[in-house]
This record gives C-alpha cells, sequence and structure tokens, in this order.
C-alpha cells in the first residue's frame, strides 16, 4: 500500500534529504560533475522537446525524485499521483534515467554484482552523489527562475552548454565505480 504524503512532505523533501546527506555550495560543482552532467542534459533535452516542462516543473520533479529515493531507503512507495502531471513526470523520469538502477536497467546492466544495493546502508551509500546533485540542480533553478522567470534555468543551460548537447531523446546516464 501506498503512503500518503500532504503537499508539506512534498514541499520539503528537499530540506530532509539536505540534512540527511549535506549539499554541495556554489561553485564546488565541478567534482559532481559525472552525475550533474548528465541530469542537466536529460532536463535541457525534455524541455526542448516540451516548453510546458518548464523550471516549476522541474522542481517538482526533483521532489519526485528525492520522495522515490527516500522510499527506497525506507521501503516504502510514496502515493505521488496528487502532484504528478504530465510534464513533470517526464522530467522526473529523465532525471532517474541518468543515475537509478531501478529506473535504468542499463546502469544496473553496467553496475553489474560490484555494487550491492540490497539494504539501505548499501542505498545510502550509491544514493548520495545523486541526491547532492539534484538539490544542487534544484537550487541552481530556483535563482534562475527569480532571475529570469520560468524559463530561465533552461535558457541559462542552453546558453552554457547547449552547444554540446544531442538533439535526441536518448537519456544520458552516469555509472560511477567507486561509490564509497
Amino acid at each position: 500500500m501506498k503512503k500518503k504524503i500532504n503537499r508539506y512532505h512534498f514541499d520539503r523533501i528537499s530540506s530532509r534529504m539536505s540534512q540527511r546527506f549535506g549539499s554541495i555550495k556554489k561553485g564546488e560543482e565541478d567534482s559532481h560533475m559525472p552525475y550533474m552532467l548528465p541530469m542537466e542534459t536529460n532536463l535541457l533535452k525534455l524541455h526542448r522537446e516540451n516548453g510546458k516542462r518548464d523550471s516549476r516543473r522541474a522542481i517538482e520533479a526533483i521532489h519526485i525524485c528525492l520522495l522515490t529515493i527516500d522510499g527506497y531507503l525506507a521501503d516504502l512507495e510514496y502515493d505521488l499521483e496528487p502532484f504528478i502531471s504530465e510534464e513533470n513526470q517526464a522530467l522526473a523520469e529523465g532525471l532517474l534515467m541518468s543515475f537509478d538502477p531501478f529506473t535504468n536497467g542499463e546502469i544496473k546492466k553496467a553496475l553489474g554484482d560490484g555494487v550491492r544495493l540490497d539494504s539501505e546502508e548499501h542505498l545510502e551509500a550509491y544514493y548520495a552523489e545523486p541526491v547532492k546533485c539534484l538539490i544542487r540542480i534544484e537550487k541552481s533553478i530556483e535563482m534562475w527562475l527569480k532571475a529570469r522567470g520560468t524559463d530561465g534555468y533552461f535558457q541559462y543551460i542552453e546558453d552554457l552548454m547547449g552547444d554540446a548537447v544531442k538533439t535526441d531523446t536518448r537519456m544520458e546516464y552516469a555509472v560511477l565505480e567507486d561509490i564509497s
């Protein structure tokens, strides 16, 4: 049975996960690029495909991803249906495809037997870096949303790396060998 959550729980997940896993400070993103780059690439590709997938929907997608991870850690599934839209669901799927072995079979295959995901301790170790990256991306989205409006974040990443992002629909992902 899925656990029901309210708007407060949905909106506060970033804060809760930041307390649990920590966060990436502005200016310290470079060492986290192996995960951040595929996440941002997938977001940009999905935004290009449908402009309704804007900055606000991207923040909601991050919350969906963080609640999904929190559910893995607690061995439960949240009822996210009241918070799901076509736009944020597509963005959440794109984000999860960039790092989540339960969403992306290619990642699970690439990890092989080298990474155990059978306990809260192992899951927490695996998801620590993606969670930090999601939270940092959310902070960036919030900043660009205030500075440039609903497409501010996507204008920023288009300017920053748009030329390097392919126009295909293939979702990029990262697999790190060492998660310790």
